[in-house]
């Protein structure tokens, strides 16, 4: 891994002799037959299915454009991480790029995404689009003034529950947790009532760690963004917290792709994770499924990183913008949003799409959104990403001493920047 970090801060030194094959123009070519778009995503199964029954729907009420859709499942930062690659290959960008909130800062400061004034046919138009979201999520694709993106998905994390479990245990609906207090009492229980463990955090990525941390009263980084700060006694407590889990044997040592299967399989009580899962939940439970919110820390009330992805485009020649932004003005529509939202994803529009039961703790948690906290630096920051994850995994599944892991990994990362 550090070997590709490495070889894609080498790429991206080499943005500016790419000059994007798209080009700057605004002369479109002659061309015959339909505009022809590319959209990269991350997803797969249901998810994919629906996002391209959204392209379809879209294609059909637009018979001259066509989007090929790619699809490289895993995280975000890895959907980046090929794309930077493919850049430095030679390659032109994707016109559509489906770009997780946590690396907006890189996207707009070294991959020169084309903004959404540039897109918009008319400041009308731009201005009548903006007025689809709430001013809070709109801007979590505004950066340093620069729209470069249009929120697409939504989620925040919320605590899946295996019923079955729970009354094994002698435990009711009543005792799902609401702090991290009761999830330590429940877990015990569960633990010695059934043998199975409690529960199991997602792992990929900082999404879980930055809604655990900021809900703790902590941050990772300084106030004004340019150093990495994860020392506060907020980010200790809450991997404190997480390394107490395991240690209290509530919690597995395990990969998430294990602990995924093991909640699939109805091994594990509970699993706080994104909405955007219960789809492949509710398709593989032989449980009774539930929802709750996510537990607090006692006395806080929880700040939940926005997750999910925008839509950013990289297209410079009129038609492919123009074909871009009917794309963009058809998914913030009741129509498109009523499509997507089926991947369990939230609505980001003012729009009343349809709720299921399962979505409704996510729903309720959307006052608490907070934006998604990237990484200081440009390139440095999907090194500091690596760094970070390297050193969690350490805390929480290893025992490795909190504060002192914390503090070396501080001085390590601030030395990139």
């Amino acid at each position: 891994m550090k070997k590709l970090a490495v070889a894609l801060a080498s790429a991206m030194m080499l943005m500016p002799s790419l000059a994007f094959a798209n080009g700057s123009s605004e002369k479109t070519p002659p061309q015959s037959g339909p505009v022809q778009l590319t959209l990269w995503h991350r997803w797969s199964g249901a998810n994919a299915d629906y996002l391209k029954q959204v392209v379809d729907a879209f294609e059909a009420k637009h018979p001259d454009i066509e989007i090929t859709v790619v699809a490289k499942p895993g995280e975000y930062i890895q959907l980046l991480q090929a794309m930077v690659a493919d850049l430095a290959a030679g390659n032109n960008p994707p016109d559509m790029f489906v770009g997780g909130y946590n690396m907006l800062n890189y996207v707009a400061n070294e991959l020169e995404p084309t903004q959404l004034k540039d897109l918009a046919p008319s400041p009308e138009a731009l201005n009548e689009l903006k007025s689809r979201f709430d001013e809070s999520v709109y801007n979590i694709t505004n950066i340093d003034g620069r729209q470069i993106g249009l929120p697409f998905a939504l989620s925040n994390m919320i605590n899946y529950v295996n019923m079955d479990i729970f009354r094994a245990a002698g435990l009711t609906e009543a005792d799902i947790p609401q702090t991290w207090d009761d999830v330590f009492r429940v877990g015990k229980i569960i633990k010695e009532k059934t043998g199975k463990y409690g529960i199991a955090i997602q792992l990929p990525d900082t999404w879980a760690d930055c809604s655990l941390i900021y809900s703790a009263g902590g941050t990772i980084k300084t106030a004004d963004g340019k150093k990495v700060d994860l020392t506060n006694q907020g980010a200790i407590d809450a991997l404190t917290m997480w390394q107490n889990l395991v240690k209290e044997g509530i919690a597995p040592i395990e990969t998430d792709a294990e602990s995924e299967s093991n909640f699939a399989a109805g091994n594990l009580a509970m699993r706080p994770t994104t909405i955007m899962k219960i789809n492949g939940y509710k398709s593989q439970a032989t449980f009774d499924l539930k929802t709750a919110k996510l537990p607090s820390f006692a006395g806080r009330t929880n700040k939940l990183a926005a997750g999910g992805s925008a839509i950013i485009s990289f297209s410079k020649d009129k038609a492919k913008k123009d074909a871009v932004w009917k794309f963009m003005d058809f998914i913030a529509s009741k129509e498109g949003m009523t499509i997507f939202t089926k991947t369990g994803y939230l609505c980001v529009t003012k729009d009343d799409v349809p709720k299921s039961e399962y979505q409704l703790p996510a729903y309720e948690q959307e006052p608490l959104a907070i934006m998604w906290p990237n990484w200081p630096g440009g390139s440095e920051s999907m090194e500091i990403e690596r760094l970070y994850l390297d050193a969690r995994g350490r805390i929480v599944l290893q025992g490795a001493p909190v504060r002192e892991t914390l503090q070396k990994l501080e001085a390590d990362c601030n030395k990139l920047l």
